[in-house]
């Protein structure tokens, strides 16, 4: 860091006032700007603490970040790079593992700044600074603090200069969040050190990338996805010397398809939080940057590297003198180097010239049948087909330990209709027969990070803990569960209420009253069955009003058909068949237990309410206490399945309420089902329950 420090020190003795950074709300910091308020900040930041302590940099990405980093550097403290909209727990944990002596947030550095608007002091030196800490992404095992040095930090900055990537002169767009290490090497670190300035923007839209393209940037960091979409929609006139992408494996059909609409070429950057970036592959294979040394190793031999054959798929082992020192935290005793080398847990191979292409993931290939499946391979096949945007793929272990090939898979428009035989026939032509997905079902759009990344390990938020031996595949249970639910559709409404007394229809009722439904409003009842609660909303909209029944079971749509619910739709939680912002109110009773992913479903909910609208969740809670306990699930598991059997007069309503009582043991505590909903951006949280088993949940979408 102190390279770059002196960078910005001989740049405004150059020209002051030359604009260095812009925030996305349009604020300008200028070099003389930068230089006067890190040097405030670095001075108050001395009187606080002593050199050496650890400072969580927690601002928005812009000129606050430059400056509370570069402060905190040269004060002779180490900068921990936190996000300003991190969570709770990851800031629960910062302190548990690190404690740092203070967190730079917008309120407290604003009060650091605030002399530098009266006093501008003339000691501007750089004295010998600290280091950076880093998140890494946890990849190669749990997300784990990593301390860059100063040394280190330069290292890197000064390669991607060398490399030719920045200049004195260049404009940089940027959707990168700046606490990252993609963001903070090419939006904070290669640009001061060139000279180069920054215009930017909190996340990526593609009305915010065509603004800067005309606005004259001359450089765009993204990712895979995002050039895919600006590719779409190309301006033939602009002053971009290239682009590149780092954070995901990049397609060659999204190079061509870019490099052909802009006329400009894309650079595929691959890197690590504990090294910096290692290569660049300008459509030629990877070649690494300076300082840069690169090994194919046997991803086997863990004890010691021992390299593979030559032109053969192996472990990517790096040595770097941007290297990390060390690791903080509890995960300070996890592996650190080996002979000086870094074992990123990618794979890749050395092509005869020497470059490098990376082909997957050491801990994502999993074995199907004894061969070996590698999910970038499937994926790149997949994203072939004309109506695919994004595929990912992933192992899926049946009852017997037996591991099949699974994909999710976002198409490029929601008015697209596919199904799973037709992308299998696809892809068949493309990849080997044990590698075929032997299920593929469809999400309306991915997890994606502010920069439009993909995440792949986006939140899975399953709605039970464990599922009954036998039906723990889910092309099983959900064959399972339709057989279920349309032999017992005629006699479950007598089951149902015979077990809450006749309770149910009632408290469904005031339950919609207490979300907000009223006259003349759209309801979508999901997971509807034999329409109860969809006939009762159909009831309090009126004839002006829409009501929607969705279910999976075509028998309990009949029921629901017949009692006199109007509008009945078949479908899936998951992937629900509607138009954006299609209901007022959506209400899902008693069947979370019956989907895959709620954070996929409160998604998707999201999707199609209205802002304002009300997401209502009716479910079963189990009883708590050393008497209530027992006795609630004694009655769950043999009272109740006897007494639905009696009343229904089908014998299949036995297993199906016993399952119903396997999934209320199972199912994640309340706390768990808040945050889910909370995570797919409903406001306004609540939980409350009555008789100490039934429990209603409520989110709003924001205005």
């Amino acid at each position: 860091m102190i390279r770059v420090l002196e960078a910005l020190q001989e740049q405004y003795a150059v020209d002051p006032d030359r604009v260095r950074i812009t925030d996305p709300d349009g604020r300008e910091w200028t070099n003389r700007a930068l230089l006067d308020s890190l040097v405030t900040v670095s001075r108050e930041i001395e009187i606080r603490i002593a050199a050496g302590s650890l400072v969580a940099i927690s601002v928005p990405s812009g000129g606050q970040f430059w400056i509370a980093c570069l402060a905190t550097v040269r004060a002779g403290c180490d900068a921990l790079l936190v996000s300003n909209t991190a969570p709770r727990a990851m800031l629960e944990r910062i302190q548990r593992e690190l404690s740092p002596s203070i967190i730079i947030d917008g309120a407290l550095f604003g009060e650091l700044a605030h002399n530098g608007d009266k006093i501008a002091s003339s000691d501007r030196s750089m004295r010998p600074c600290g280091g950076v800490v880093l998140l890494s992404s946890g990849t190669t095992g749990r997300s784990r603090f990593v301390r860059r040095s100063p040394e280190a930090v330069d290292c890197v900055a000064h390669g991607l200069v060398q490399a030719q990537l920045y200049r004195m002169g260049d404009t940089v767009g940027s959707f990168l969040p700046m606490h990252h290490a993609y963001g903070f090497e090419h939006a904070f670190l290669a640009p001061l050190l060139s000279g180069a300035s920054v215009r930017q923007q909190s996340s990526f839209t593609i009305e915010g990338a065509h603004h800067f393209i005309l606005s004259g940037v001359t450089l765009l960091p993204l990712v895979p996805a995002t050039a895919v979409a600006l590719a779409d929609s190309a301006i033939p006139s602009h002053a971009i010397r290239y682009a590149m992408v780092a954070g995901s494996s990049l397609r060659p059909s999204v190079r061509s398809q870019f490099e052909k609409a802009f006329g400009c070429p894309l650079i595929d950057l691959y890197g690590a939080s504990e090294v910096g970036t290692i290569w660049l592959d300008r459509g030629r294979g990877g070649v690494a940057i300076a300082n840069v040394d690169l090994r194919i190793v046997d991803p086997l031999c863990r004890d010691s590297l021992v390299d593979a054959q030559a032109g053969t798929v192996g472990e990517i082992a790096v040595r770097s003198a941007a290297a990390f020192e060390r690791f903080l935290g509890y995960a300070s005793d996890q592996e650190n180097l080996q002979h000086g080398y870094f074992r990123t847990g990618d794979l890749g191979v050395r092509s005869a010239d020497g470059s490098f292409q990376l082909t997957g993931r050491v801990k994502l290939v999993f074995d199907v049948g004894g061969l070996k499946v590698n999910p970038y391979d499937i994926e790149a096949a997949l994203e072939e087909h004309p109506d695919v945007s994004v595929a990912l793929v992933e192992p899926v272990i049946l009852a017997d330990g037996l591991i099949r090939v699974a994909a999710r898979i976002e198409l490029k428009s929601s008015k697209i209709q596919s199904d799973p035989a037709t992308l299998r026939a696809f892809v068949a032509e493309r990849v080997p027969a044990h590698a075929v997905p032997r299920t593929i079902s469809f999400v309306s759009t991915f997890a994606r990070s502010a920069s439009g990344k993909v995440l792949r390990d986006a939140p899975v938020s399953p709605p039970v803990v464990a599922r009954p031996l036998l039906l723990q595949d889910r092309s099983v249970r959900e064959e399972w569960t339709q057989a279920l639910f349309n032999g017992s559709a005629e006699g479950y409404d007598r089951s149902s209420g015979a077990m809450w007394v006749g309770l149910g229809r009632g408290y469904r009722r005031r339950m919609l009253l207490s979300a907000g439904l009223r006259a003349g409003m759209s309801h979508l009842d999901v997971g509807s069955g034999t329409g109860v609660c969809a006939l009762l909303a159909q009831e309090i909209v009126g004839e002006t009003g829409r009501v929607v029944s969705l279910d999976p079971s075509l028998g309990m749509l009949a029921v629901a058909r017949a009692r006199g619910v109007r509008e009945t739709v078949h479908g899936g939680a998951e992937q629900l068949p509607f138009a954006d912002a299609s209901f007022d109110c959506v209400s899902m009773g008693y069947m979370l237990r019956h989907v895959e992913d709620m954070h996929i479903v409160f998604t998707e909910v999201r999707r199609v309410l209205r802002p304002g609208g009300r997401l209502v969740i009716l479910e079963v809670t189990a009883a708590q206490g050393p008497i209530a306990a027992p006795i609630f699930r004694f009655t769950m598991h043999h009272i109740a399945p006897t007494v639905g059997v009696c009343a229904s007069g089908r014998i299949s309503t036995f297993p199906m309420m016993r399952y119903w009582a396997k999934t209320i043991d199972a199912a994640v505590k309340p706390a768990t089902i808040l945050g889910a909903l909370e995570l797919a951006g409903f406001v306004g949280v609540r939980h409350t329950t009555e008789l100490g088993v039934m429990s209603y949940y409520r989110g709003v979408v924001p205005v």
